[in-house]
């Protein structure tokens, strides 16, 4: 009878143990379906709400992992892209769907301007064919252009075969950007200023405001005349001649001022243009290749 106890307990406690097991697995699977069908329904706070009450002390390390992805993709659906990354990183290299969390976390610090980490994830990949590489010499490519990382970009730009259908208008797209990026003169705001200060509008021109700088070209000239003329008639301190004198200095003034600012403003906007067109030529890939 000794011999016997031991043995029982350790029966029933195998089977409790199990049985506490499965009550976790199904509850954690429910959770699981009940946070896909908020998703489905577009109710992503509401899903995400749900994922991370789970209590993650009590799962395994594959539950873990599909509790992990589902959270960031919840995240990015809902474009929340830092919470996005955190989890998707989290996803260990056992799931199955651990290369398209790095990459997709991977996209989202880019786009968040964490490109040095983006990178880094990216190279650390260890991937299984030709096609994911090249996929994410395309994302490496994408993230030196952001960086203004010309140099950078010419080492990836060499493993493009422009034979995938799935990213080869990608890759010739980043080609242009590379381009157009590389050749971009810089304006000085310095020398704007200078030019206004000699011609009325001259800066804008230079910069690269056109339309602007005609605009700014005709008021202060006409003001200028006015004021030359109320001086010549009525003298230094006569009121037509101190108003007009006071409007032309204002408008002259700022326009010299607002020259240097332009070539700052345009700079941004080309820069700006031409991220959201790489981010977009990053992230089309990846929804075309992993979806």
């Amino acid at each position: 009878m000794k011999r016997v106890r031991p043995v029982l307990f350790f029966i029933v406690l195998f089977f409790l143990t199990g049985f506490c097991l499965r009550a976790q697995s199904f509850e954690f699977s429910k959770e699981l379906r009940f946070a896909q069908y908020l998703q489905d329904k577009d109710a992503l706070p509401e899903a995400i709400h749900v994922l991370e009450h789970i209590d993650t002390s009590v799962l395994t390390g594959l539950q873990k992992d599909s509790l992990f992805y589902m959270l960031g993709w919840a995240a990015y659906s809902a474009k929340q892209l830092d919470k996005s990354s955190h989890y998707l990183l989290k996803v260990t290299s056992l799931s199955g769907q651990y290369d398209k969390s790095r990459f997709f976390a991977a996209y989202c610090q880019a786009f968040r301007g964490v490109t040095d980490t983006a990178g880094e994830v990216l190279r650390q990949l260890s991937l299984p064919d030709s096609t994911s590489r090249e996929l994410r010499s395309l994302q490496l490519a994408g993230i030196a252009l952001l960086q203004r990382d010309y140099k950078g970009f010419l080492p990836q730009q060499q493993q493009f075969t422009y034979n995938s259908y799935v990213f080869s208008k990608e890759e010739r797209h980043m080609q242009v950007y590379y381009d157009r990026l590389s050749s971009f003169k810089h304006r000085s705001p310095v020398l704007a200023g200078f030019y206004s200060a000699l011609l009325p509008g001259a800066g804008k021109w230079y910069a690269g405001k056109k339309k602007q700088a005609i605009a700014a070209f005709l008021p202060i000239i006409s003001l200028a005349a006015i004021t030359y003329e109320s001086y010549r008639k009525d003298g230094v301190k006569s009121a037509r001649f101190i108003g007009f004198g006071t409007l032309f200095s204002i408008f002259y003034i700022g326009d010299i001022w607002g020259s240097t600012l332009s070539v700052k403003i345009r700079r941004n906007e080309f820069y700006k243009e031409y991220d959201n067109k790489i981010l977009f030529d990053m992230h089309i890939p990846l929804r075309n290749f992993f979806n």
